[in-house]
């Protein structure tokens, strides 16, 4: 893409930096919509040849997108737009679907285990129940406008889906709402992993590519345990935000 195809301007007489006007109209652009995902970018030599500026003076805005996540470079093919991040809440409990349709963007899933098992020790123990509880197990790959960002592998306790059900009603939350199943509480543990094979072939990542995995133990309104679900998700699409308050 040539730098004359962007809207992008640089005032050297304006006492902020060049490489912090790159940076903000860069950013304005991909927030905008105005850049896509998978868009090329110009190369900082065209960058430097257009405005008349030093490549470093370039580099150094390129880096700070890089990384701030809104960019990324490919050896021996340039720089693109980087996938849009997923930010995460963390102060409520927000099903996988609810918070995709928050967002504009729409979910889907593909079923890869539906079954009855007996509830691993890990499990059993801090969920209180006996060794030799089943479970239903439910996993998933979950996607956000038809791309796979994550998988889903959740253990249900005293609770009956059908492949239909989840055919018909794909949000795990809605369904366990239409069965008079209401979550009120939730630990989430998060944690940074590497991809295995069969996660980065579901995932389109290389093998060992990080990974963020959430461990979630849920209630309902009656202090029951009701799931235990370890989540993994693309690092480079999905971070989580934490909002902290000193009182």
């Amino acid at each position: 893409m040539p730098v004359d195809d962007l809207a992008l301007q640089v005032d050297k007489d304006s006492p902020i930096p060049i490489y912090v006007q790159i940076y903000e109209g860069m950013t304005a652009l991909i927030v905008s919509g105005s850049l896509q995902p998978g868009d090329a970018l110009p190369s900082e030599t065209d960058f430097s040849r257009h405005f008349s500026i030093s490549p470093m003076t370039v580099r150094q805005a390129m880096s700070e997108l890089v990384n701030q996540g809104y960019i990324r470079r490919e050896r021996g093919r340039g720089t693109f737009v980087a996938p849009r991040q997923l930010d995460h809440p963390l102060d409520r409990m927000v099903g996988f679907s609810e918070d995709m349709q928050s967002r504009q963007l729409v979910p889907g899933a593909k079923l890869l285990l539906l079954e009855t098992v007996r509830a691993p020790e890990h499990i059993a123990k801090v969920a209180g129940l006996p060794p030799d509880t089943q479970l239903l197990r439910l996993k998933r790959v979950r996607y956000a406008n038809d791309e796979a960002v994550g998988i889903h592998d959740a253990y249900l306790y005293n609770i009956q889906i059908s492949r239909k059900d989840l055919q018909k009603t794909p949000s795990l939350y809605v369904l366990l709402a239409q069965r008079g199943i209401t979550l009120a509480e939730g630990i989430d543990t998060i944690d940074a992993v590497p991809a295995s094979e069969e996660t980065a072939a579901l995932l389109a990542v290389a093998p060992n590519a990080p990974l963020l995995q959430t461990t979630r133990i849920s209630w309902d309104s009656e202090n029951r345990f009701i799931e235990y679900v370890v989540a993994q998700y693309r690092a480079d699409l999905y971070h989580y935000r934490i909002h902290l308050r000193r009182s």
